[in-house]
């Protein structure tokens, strides 16, 4: 097997334990809010040294050359790339590199010390990387260890809750049971009142046999009332016309009465007259005899 062939091996088995602790760390649940934050936490970090190492490793299989040694610098302009590398064409005795020193006169210790200087501040810039690789990692594992305590203080507040819970449930089977005593003894009642209820349907029976001979003598009496009524419809129609015959004498008496007063009228002027004249005549008569 190649050596590009172990190395991606490498790659892809360290990338797995990465993805498999993420998916550890989210499939954890927790109630506390707290233990929420420390958990985002966690998730947040794992997840992004997730990205940067599959950054990577796909930036190594993209790039790597296995055939020939390859070496590559990147920084920032005056950073020292060029002095390693000219550091480097030196050490590894470069035909070209060779002839240019010898051209102008450099020695092989100055080169050296210029080498020694640069790659000691490369070693500890790589130091101070890797101290802060290691601090994200230390950081990571407080977080973690902040979880599972949290975690166990939420399994210790879970485990009381259970415990009370099964009180609750103690107590609401002893409610069941008394509630079952009392279903009994309502059922017992209720035994009661299904047998006088049956007494009852009894009596209702004989006063049912009562009402209908009551029925019957009430429709003997609606019989009666119908002919009691009947006779008074006939008496009503008698008293209209003896009504009918009043109203007729009472407008005769009327008349009579006016044709009466108007008799009377004319007596009375026809008395009046015949005195008038009786009168005159006499006054004629007397003052006849004094003459």
């Amino acid at each position: 097997m190649s050596k590009a062939q172990d190395f991606s091996k490498l790659y892809a088995r360290v990338a797995s334990d990465i993805a498999t602790a993420l998916e550890d760390v989210s499939r954890l649940d927790v109630s506390n809010d707290k233990g929420n934050a420390h958990l985002a936490s966690v998730k947040e970090k794992l997840g992004e040294m997730k990205l940067r190492f599959d950054s990577e490793i796909t930036y190594l299989e993209k790039h790597a050359e296995w055939d020939n040694f390859t070496i590559a610098f990147f920084g920032e302009t005056n950073a020292g790339k060029s002095t390693i590398i000219e550091s480097l064409r030196i050490l590894f005795e470069e035909k070209k590199r060779q002839a240019l020193i010898k051209r102008n006169q450099a020695t092989v210790s100055d080169i050296q010390a210029v080498f020694s200087e640069k790659s000691d501040a490369l070693i500890d810039e790589l130091s101070t990387r890797y101290v802060s690789f290691c601090e994200d990692v230390a950081a990571l594992g407080d977080d973690i260890g902040a979880l599972v305590n949290q975690t166990q203080r939420d399994l210790l507040s879970t485990r009381q809750q259970l415990e009370h819970t099964q009180q609750d449930y103690t107590f609401c089977k002893e409610r069941l049971n008394h509630a079952q005593s009392d279903l009994d003894n309502t059922r017992q009642a209720l035994q009661g009142t299904e047998t006088r209820l049956s007494e009852s349907q009894s009596m209702l029976g004989q006063v049912r046999g009562e009402l209908q001979q009551v029925g019957q003598q009430l429709q003997g009496a609606r019989s009666d009332c119908q002919r009691s009524q009947q006779q008074l419809t006939e008496q009503s129609a008698q008293l209209q016309a003896s009504q009918s015959q009043l109203l007729e004498s009472q407008r005769q008496a009327e008349v009579a009465r006016i044709a009466s007063e108007r008799r009377a009228t004319v007596k009375l002027v026809i008395g009046l007259a015949v005195g008038l004249a009786f009168g005159v005549i006499a006054g004629v008569l007397g003052y006849a005899q004094l003459l």
